[in-house]
């Protein structure tokens, strides 16, 4: 259940992927020549309006095969013989549809479970295996009132107060389901790289149910955390890049086994609604990847029209495709060696 659940949701993000090149070029009046529900070899199509509509053998994802787009195409509703900006519409389709997905699934999440409120209550989310936390009993949902008598209301002010008692053992005020209890913590010194002092995640935040004519702020935070997630996967990106140029390997990089293990993870621990959450993620993380400026990606054909527009001639149709199937042969050259790195820690752990 849970691969179909994987499987379904993957497709359903590229489908809208391809969705958003479809839609764009029939606006621009590019015609579409097939688009199909997962990869070739195909199982069954059938024409609609000069387009073959298919469903393939492969089910993980789909495409969108445009009139001219790799070859020399003739006529008015040839790919490449549209203008720069239509170009550049059709192109940018697929990102744009996948940060409007991101932007709906986060919204519809928020308007079910409610919308962050900032509140004077730090509560732990998370505690770090072997931490001191752990080690005395504390649990996730605990409420810090106070640290050696005195009073926390603030991430900051625990870290302030906290750091007073570094390498020593102090008292700390918790509030579980309404009882207060009293436990005695160690503040470690020097934590491992990650953690915090006491090895807990933590949060002022409340998640404040809304009513049903307030579907606004879920929209609204929809959108701010469309954009938070994007600030924080592109800045991962480009960190990334730099540490290949440097000759880092990256690490904490997944494929599609690790997206698989995240979701199984997920659904078990937090529930159906963090999936649905962790896909609008991944949404996101489709739309940075598909904007870099790399051949075969959204981001290298972009390049392409940028080279058309400021050059007012097209580039030569042989040179972009060729570019683009070797950008092609180096994706899935990292895709199979991430795959591999994910089957290595899964077997040899």
């Amino acid at each position: 259940m849970d691969l179909i659940i994987f499987l379904l949701a993957l497709s359903i993000l590229v489908l809208v992927h391809e969705f958003g090149h479809y839609l764009f070029a029939i606006k621009t009046g590019v015609k579409v020549e097939e688009f199909g529900l997962g990869l070739p070899p195909r199982m069954i199509g059938k024409k609609i309006g000069g387009t073959i509509f298919s469903l393939n053998w492969l089910p993980i994802g789909g495409f969108c095969k445009l009139y001219g787009e790799d070859a020399e195409g003739k006529g008015k509703n040839a790919f490449n013989n549209k203008s720069p900006w239509q170009k550049l519409l059709v192109v940018l389709g697929g990102v744009l549809m996948n940060l409007v997905l991101a932007i709906m699934v986060f919204s519809i999440v928020y308007s079910i479970v409610g919308v962050p409120k900032e509140t004077e209550k730090v509560k732990i989310l998370e505690i770090a295996d072997k931490s001191p936390a752990q080690a005395i009993g504390l649990q996730i949902d605990d409420w810090i009132k106070e640290i050696n008598g005195e009073s926390i209301k603030s991430s900051e002010q625990l870290i302030e107060v906290a750091g007073k008692y570094k390498g020593s053992k102090t008292g700390v005020l918790v509030n579980r389901e309404g009882e207060d209890l009293e436990f005695e913590i160690e503040i470690r010194e020097n934590p491992p790289e990650g953690e915090g002092a006491m090895g807990v995640s933590i949060s002022t935040m409340e998640m404040q149910k809304i009513r049903w004519y307030e579907f606004y702020k879920g929209i609204s935070y929809g959108f701010k955390e469309a954009y938070y997630w994007g600030k924080i996967i592109g800045g991962g990106v480009i960190k990334m890049i730099g540490d290949l140029f440097v000759g880092k390997t990256p690490k904490d990089v997944s494929g599609p086994i690790g997206m698989y293990e995240a979701t199984t993870a997920i659904k078990k621990n937090q529930g159906i609604l963090a999936v649905i959450h962790f896909f609008g993620v991944v949404s996101v993380n489709l739309a940075v990847v598909n904007i870099l400026p790399f051949p075969a990606l959204d981001g290298g054909r972009i390049l392409f029209v940028i080279y058309e527009m400021i050059s007012r001639k097209k580039a030569k149709q042989s040179l972009e495709v060729m570019i683009n199937n070797i950008g092609m042969w180096v994706l899935l050259t990292l895709i199979l060696m991430i795959t591999f790195g994910d089957l290595k820690r899964l077997f040899f752990k």
